[in-house]
């Protein structure tokens, strides 16, 4: 029975589904952060929309839909983090022929904390570098084992064809599918060191498209367009020598094996990792080569043993591995150099990699032992079962309290803030000053600093967002009260347009009057 009710499709989808939903559920209570206020403030007061990426036309497009209710952005985001869980379901039952495997791997990768904090801001969670880019990455493979399965070049072509769309959608990330596309094909095929000559020309295809176009500015859109007309753009102006300068380090640096490790330990070193902090510098190679060794060398010996169990399982979990250090090589050289957390929003696109290599390492092993003790068969399927309901459970609560502390530290309180905030004062007047005070608590000065800082434009623009008949430069912000006192100095009727907060853990207090007639006092005027 249980056979059969695995073997169901639809019913396996609605499993994952659901379990990506109520993963990620907490992310709807997530708020506006950072670099996104200068884009809000932009759109509230009538800037003129330019944007040369297709992530900007996302985020412009969200704006145009849902205004200031973030639920609605985020809720976005969800629906496409669920859709890449889909895809990985049908990419594994597909490449595996075995719906049961493509359920593990889809509930694996549903609930795993890698890459999650690409959802602490909508600009990554929604439009760039997010699940967005992994959709993208999955259809391709999924294209891809159409055709080696099938042998239907119409699957190829159109792979190629998404290719190049991707490259266009996403220019800064999508570079990151040459080595994946590469490795696939290497260890799906694999029969001998040197492939033939038909990987060659599928790589060679791909390689092309990719060099036509960040070389030659050759787009599907430029195509279609401009019928077959393509334009040559100028030289390129991108720092190789620096990139070939970080990939030199990044392949004799411990940095990037270290960052493996955490993202192969996942949900458990996650949670281990809170309680060390302090005692261990989980960074220094120093310190924590013992784990790193010892996590290595049993991903190395789980690969053996798959390879002798089935030798296609073992070269998929060759393929997870290299799909996992190959994002974490990608960004290192482009993006970020050093040691990466397993949820650092950087490497989502490395989580369908870890979701595939914890299903087969548990297929692998189970199998192998299975063959060499079958009357033990009960009891190694409720073992290993358990084993993959604790890694669920365990990711599972890495996930929820990795949301739940950005929650409590960001999101509760800025849609707090700024509900109080319009509450208080619903209009502001041109020439205002406003002026937040906070208890000598470091901590709730920087949470402050989140709740309104990160905009290009300043603070003042992002307090506008949410006054769009004020421009930036009709407001000013103090968390001084002598740059208060300088405010009026000048002109003493301008104490009316003084607005003072206080912020602390409890949420914002209107202290206007209070702070009014101080000023006043100070300065020997009446209200």
């Amino acid at each position: 029975m249980l056979k059969r009710i695995f073997n169901n499709t639809p019913l396996n989808l609605t499993i994952v589904l659901a379990a990506a939903i109520l993963t990620f559920l907490p992310t709807l209570k997530m708020y506006f952060y950072m670099d996104e206020w200068g884009n809000l403030y932009e759109w509230t007061h009538g800037y003129q929309y330019r944007y040369s990426v297709f992530p900007g036309e996302i985020f412009h497009f969200l704006f145009e839909t849902f205004g200031l209710n973030a639920t609605g952005y985020y809720a976005t985001g969800l629906v496409g983090y669920a859709l890449s869980v889909v895809i990985f379901y049908l990419l594994v039952s597909r490449t595996l022929k075995s719906k049961l495997l493509g359920l593990i791997a889809g509930l694996v990768y549903a609930t795993c904390p890698i890459g999650i904090n690409t959802v602490q801001m909508v600009w990554t969670y929604v439009a760039e570098g997010g699940y967005p880019l992994t959709v993208a990455l999955l259809i391709l493979l999924y294209l891809v084992v159409g055709y080696f399965q099938e042998k239907k070049i119409y699957y190829f072509i159109l792979a190629a064809v998404c290719f190049l769309l991707f490259l266009e959608l996403e220019p800064r990330r999508v570079f990151l599918f040459l080595p994946l596309l590469f490795l696939f094909d290497y260890f799906y095929n694999f029969k001998n060191i040197i492939p033939n000559i038909g990987f060659f020309l599928r790589q060679a295809t791909f390689l092309l498209i990719f060099i036509a176009y960040y070389r030659y500015n050759v787009t599907l859109s430029n195509i279609i367009l401009h019928s077959g007309v393509v334009f040559l753009s100028g030289p390129s102006t991108f720092d190789w020598q620096t990139k070939a300068n970080f990939s030199k380090v990044a392949l004799t640096s411990a940095e990037p094996l270290i960052s493996l490790t955490n993202i192969l330990l996942a949900g458990p070193w996650i949670l281990l990792s809170e309680r060390l902090k302090g005692h261990v510098d989980l960074v220094d190679i120093k310190q924590v080569y013992q784990v790193v060794i010892a996590t290595l060398s049993l991903a190395g010996l789980i690969v053996v043993l798959a390879l002798k169990t089935k030798k296609q399982w073992g070269l998929l979990l060759l393929f997870s591995l290299g799909w996992i250090y190959a994002n974490i090589l990608g960004f290192y050289i482009f993006s970020s150099p050093g040691v990466n957390d397993a949820p650092h929003r950087y490497l989502s696109l490395a989580a369908p990699g870890y979701a595939l290599f914890v299903t087969l390492s548990i297929a692998s092993l189970y199998t192998f032992f299975v063959r060499r003790n079958k009357k033990a068969k009960p009891m190694l399927k409720r073992m290993f079962a358990g084993l993959l309901l604790g890694i669920i459970a365990i990711n599972f609560l890495s996930v929820k309290i990795n949301f739940d502390k950005f929650n409590d530290f960001h999101g509760k309180p800025a849609r707090a803030f700024y509900k109080s905030l319009k509450e208080y004062y619903p209009t502001l007047p041109p020439d205002s000053i406003l002026y937040f005070q906070t208890p000598p608590s470091p901590a709730v000065k920087y949470k402050l600093s989140r709740i309104y800082g990160g905009s290009n434009y300043g603070v003042p623009a992002t307090i506008a967002v949410f006054y769009p008949e004020r421009k930036k430069e009709e407001l000013v912000w103090a968390t001084d009260l002598v740059k208060v006192e300088e405010f009026i100095k000048s002109d003493k009727t301008r104490i009316d347009r003084v607005f003072a907060f206080y912020y602390d853990d409890n949420g914002l207090w209107d202290k206007t009057e209070e702070v009014r007639k101080k000023l006043a006092a100070d300065l020997g005027t009446k209200l």
